[in-house]
């Protein structure tokens, strides 16, 4: 089996999962959303597209029946540092604020995964922020934690 079968597996019972957890939250009807409503879509369409990828996965392995060797060509240095660039993201979140967290894990991910250039690197970190900060806080309402300078 092709390895996007497993995960196409995974990601459904994490979608059904998903939904039978926010089916509970309760839907809302169209003038009022639900707590749940957000939750249950996105799970939903994770779902689906799990199915999708099962169903390539499927058919790509009877394309082709050779065996690919599954670490093969990873880049585990960068890997290594994606994981823990995710994981002070979530350790310093609170402490930095959303802003200041979020511009520093673009700026790692871009400049030193990615390898961009810098102007180009500054460029995508600050539209990130602004966008999110535009989408999240302004439009949506979203509260989510300032950093030590109020940003």
């Amino acid at each position: 089996m092709h390895n996007d079968f497993y995960a196409g597996l995974v990601l459904m019972g994490v979608s059904i999962g998903t939904c039978m957890l926010a089916s509970r939250l309760g839907f809302g009807d169209i003038h009022n959303p639900g707590a749940g409503l957000i939750p249950f879509g996105a799970a939903a369409l994770l779902g689906l597209m799990s199915i999708g990828m099962v169903i390539r996965s499927l058919i790509e392995s009877i394309k082709v029946r050779q065996e690919k060797k599954i670490f093969k060509g990873i880049r585990w240095k960068t890997l290594i540092l994606v994981l823990a660039t995710l994981l002070g993201y979530g350790i310093a979140f609170n402490t930095l604020g959303f802003n200041i967290c979020t511009f520093l894990l673009m700026l790692v991910l871009l400049g030193v995964v990615s390898r961009k250039k810098w102007w180009l690197t500054l460029t995508i970190s600050i539209l990130t922020v602004v966008s999110a900060y535009l989408i999240f806080v302004a439009w949506l309402g979203c509260q989510f934690p300032t950093g030590p300078f109020g940003i």
